[in-house]
């Protein structure tokens, strides 16, 4: 029986199978290659577009900023100008009270009492003045505590004053220096006369007067 040599077909089988298996892992090798290039290039790309998505919150971000830091100031400025208004407001509310005050002090000094000082610190007043006789600085007080416009006068000194320091120039003895404070109150019109006083009383033959 004849013998058959079988080694060199199994061999060339053997290198067919081996390049067929390195065929392969080239194709998966560049396969996977493929796909970490795709998946990396992807991340990239999301990366980019993440990246660009937060500048624009940045940027917007400080628009934001920028506007809120405008309004701030266009609020204080309107804070301003809203005070000033007030203030001028009240200025101009006040101005007839100024005036009143100074007509309500005419009108309840008596004959006989000249004011030499008159000074306001915003609702208390104090005045300073000479007076013929104690019945004149008397009924000045009165006249105050009766006035609806002031309140809670208070005689701080009154003290005989001689004729040749007096500026009163008539033949009235036991003239008298006084200084004297009390406090404004805005009255209630309902029942006061137009005058504005109500019960004043004067004293004395000589003309109220003040500086």
């Amino acid at each position: 029986m004849a013998k058959i040599n079988l080694l060199p077909h199994r061999q060339e089988r053997r290198r067919e199978q081996l390049s067929a298996f390195i065929l392969v892992c080239i194709v998966v090798a560049g396969l996977a290659m493929f796909l970490v290039m795709a998946w990396n290039s992807e991340v990239g790309s999301q990366l980019d577009l993440q990246n660009q998505r937060n500048q624009y919150i940045d940027n917007e971000t400080s628009k934001l900023d920028t506007d809120i830091k405008t309004i701030d100031d266009l609020q204080k400025r309107k804070n301003d100008l809203l005070k000033r208004m007030k203030v001028i407001q009240e200025l101009q509310g006040r101005r007839p009270v100024i005036v009143r005050i100074f007509d309500e002090m005419v009108r309840v000094t008596p004959d006989g009492v000249y004011l030499t000082d008159f000074e306001r610190q915003g609702d208390s007043f104090h005045i300073e003045g000479i007076a013929k006789a104690n019945n004149d600085v008397s009924t000045l007080m009165r006249n105050i505590q009766a006035s609806p416009w002031f309140k809670n006068a208070s005689l701080k000194n009154v003290h005989a004053l001689s004729d040749n320091t007096s500026t009163i120039s008539d033949d009235s003895s036991h003239k008298s220096q006084f200084s004297m404070d009390f406090a404004l109150q805005i009255p209630d019109l309902v029942g006061v006369d137009k005058s504005g006083s109500q019960g004043l009383k004067q004293s004395g033959t000589g003309k109220a007067g003040g500086k």
